[in-house]
């Protein structure tokens, strides 16, 4: 196929600016290893340790302002919230002037300062790795199930009050505040030894505010000691990155001591990940912008467009300071939580039952089986295991009779499956209340029934994302999470080419000609159905654990929309669905979903905008799904 001139020339133009935006991140990764960057981000450093040894003068300052604005306020008879007008803007001045009065002393180049600096550096690097190897010995006997410091009698601890709403019991958990959950260290409790090697930084600590109020003598033993733990956090923090010293100094302004040349080297290799990421997606656009044609032939016009829309907000991303690589972090996170529950449409759409927006009847399944492993405090592989098989056995009667139900009402399949699956968890909302659980960790701590939200940190919460979890350019690979998704989809892979799933793609396709060769479409229906609602069962637990809680009442409610919207997106179509639709929608839904919402927040600065873009983009991706499930996709 002949590709036009000007698409070409606009192609190599991305092409060329890709390579060298990689080309310049890959000198800033060679930099970022060289002795005179690690100078320059200590001298950084330095500044900001001496901002965090200032601020309780700072602060100091601006209190004493305050109380005398209100002094004066009150005697000239100033109205109340003019006398807290007034003294807030005189505290504004205040701490501004006293800022930049004292920054001076912020920027310190004394040999004694830095090596007491880099001596503490050193001895909590030895002491957050010490920490971070009985930490991970924690975590592994903890995801093994062996007894830990954890008391799995206690009853998880209810979620915090927010101010101004009075008693609440249990405050939901929304999308957007979803994040990945790495660890859960509830109960650890550091060694003997590791406390004997924490307090053994004391007398570096001691030695660094020494030379702090040699070199600034408006800073009095008692303003630096309150302040020690954030001086110390200035120097060295927990699991501390290149990325994380760099933009704690920069934010309090270190830039400052620098060069404009090495202000600007510094920024290159502190962003030298989100270049590569950048660079990468506009490699993608390049190639796309030059096969346009063929790739809309062979991914369609909505899908394409979704997918350069994915790279623009990646490009974006960079653009606004946003993380790449914790972004392809959530994303990898979203694949895998969701994946399982959109392959459970896979089977109902090939067996001809449509899309089965029925599926919180399975997720219900999934989601009694993860009470009673958590009823009977079953924690770790032996637990997951255990859910999942409970599912699946509670699943298949379920799913049989459902697909009885939808062969004697051929033709309105979608709308019956909407009504069963509303039906379903709105008689489950009754049931929570009466079913007879009886673990504190699962009820309410007043009368009867269980919790809308359970805490997965003390079962198997996390248990697939930590398993065999790497980090590669900053992104963390939740392995055991995807490796799982994939499993999955092999194995309905393989079963739609044996004897059974070929039968049920016939059926699917055309029942009449799948009749004439002796095939049994109501049966195949009933077998898709059913192994519909299974794989539903099982994705909820895998959701459930990734995202850290399980929901009950009208958690499930959705679930069938959102699954129907991914596999729809990636190109599947109410009569044809393959596999590669899964992963490619999911991913595609799931990171629109992520990235679209950090990019709006970082456009546009409004508080509380992250819940309503959610809504916006979630809700916007669905809409255009469902449009697609009238038309003729393709296959």
């Amino acid at each position: 196929m002949k590709i036009a001139k000007t698409r070409i020339v606009i192609s190599a133009l991305i092409f060329v600016f890709a390579l060298g935006l990689i080309g310049t991140a890959l000198f800033g990764f060679f930099s970022r290893n060289q002795p005179a960057t690690y100078a320059t981000l200590d001298k950084m450093r330095s500044y900001s340790v001496m901002s965090a040894a200032h601020q309780p003068l700072i602060d100091q300052i601006t209190k004493e302002a305050s109380d005398a604005a209100y002094v004066h306020a009150k005697e000239n008879n100033f109205s109340r919230n003019q006398r807290a007008a007034y003294a807030g803007e005189q505290a504004a001045n205040a701490k501004l002037q006293a800022t930049q009065s004292l920054s001076p002393n912020f920027a310190h180049d004394s040999p004694a300062y830095l090596a007491a600096i880099l001596s503490l550096d050193q001895q909590l690097i030895d002491a957050y790795d010490a920490l971070k190897l009985e930490q991970d010995a924690f975590l592994a006997d903890k995801a093994a199930g062996t007894p830990t410091q954890i008391d799995i009698e206690v009853v998880d601890e209810a979620p915090p009050v927010l101010d101004g709403e009075g008693l609440v019991l249990e405050e939901p958990v929304t999308e957007d505040a979803m994040r990945p959950v790495i660890s859960d260290l509830t109960g650890f409790v550091p060694s003997a030894g590791m406390q004997a090697m924490l307090s053994q930084i004391d007398p570096y600590m001691d030695s660094l505010l020494a030379e702090i109020r040699a070199l600034s003598p408006v800073l009095t033993s008692e303003l630096t000691d309150s302040v020690r733990d954030k001086i110390m956090g200035a120097v060295r923090s927990q699991g501390d990155t290149f990325q994380d010293i760099y933009d704690r100094s920069a934010d309090v302004g270190a830039l400052q001591l620098l060069t404009k040349a090495d202000a600007r080297r510094m920024q290159l290799v502190r962003n030298a990940e989100d270049m590569v990421y950048i660079g990468f997606g506009l490699l993608v656009l390049a190639l796309s912008v030059l096969f346009y044609q063929q790739a809309t032939k062979k991914l369609g016009m909505p899908r394409f467009v979704i997918l350069l829309f994915f790279i623009l907000l990646i490009v974006l991303s960079g653009l606004y300071n946003i993380a790449v690589p914790g972004m392809i972090t959530n994303i990898l996170q979203r694949l895998g939580m969701y994946g399982v529950l959109v392959l459970a449409m896979l089977p109902g759409i090939q067996s001809g039952i449509s899309l089965n927006l029925g599926m919180p009847i399975g997720i219900i399944s999934g989601l009694m089986a993860t009470l009673i492993a958590m009823e009977n405090n079953m924690t770790g592989w032996p637990g997951f295991g255990f859910a999942l098989f409970l599912a699946i056995v509670l699943a298949l009667p379920v799913g049989y009779f459902y697909g009885k139900l939808l062969n004697r009402l051929k033709g309105n399949e979608m709308t019956v499956s909407t009504y069963v699956g509303f039906s379903y968890v709105s008689l489950f909302c009754i049931a929570w209340m009466v079913l007879p659980f009886k673990n504190p960790k699962l009820t309410w701590a007043l009368g009867t029934g269980l919790r809308t939200m359970h805490n997965m940190g003390n079962s198997f919460g996390s248990l697939l994302d930590n398993f065999l979890r790497f980090k590669v350019l900053g992104v963390s690979v939740p392995t055991g999470l995807l490796l799982f998704l994939l499993l999955c989809c092999l194995l309905m892979y393989l079963f739609e080419r044996s004897k059974s799933g070929v039968a049920m793609l016939a059926a699917g396709n055309n029942p009449a000609f799948a009749t004439a060769s002796g095939i049994n479409v109501d049966k195949m229906r009933i077998v898709g159905t059913t192994l519909s609602t299974v794989i539903a069962s099982v994705g909820i637990i895998v959701y459930s654990q990734s995202f850290g809680f399980m929901q009950l009442y009208n958690g499930p409610q959705q679930m069938g929309f959102i699954a129907a919207s991914a596999i729809l997106i990636g190109g599947a179509t109410v009569s044809k669905a393959k596999v590669y639709h899964v992963l490619l929608g999911t991913f595609l839904f799931q990171g629109v979903l992520a990235m679209g919402i950090q990019v709006a927040n970082a456009m546009i600065d409004i508080g509380g905008l992250s819940e309503v873009m959610r809504i916006l983009i979630s809700n916007g991706i669905i809409l255009y799904a469902l449009t697609q499930a009238g038309g003729n996709g393709r296959d």
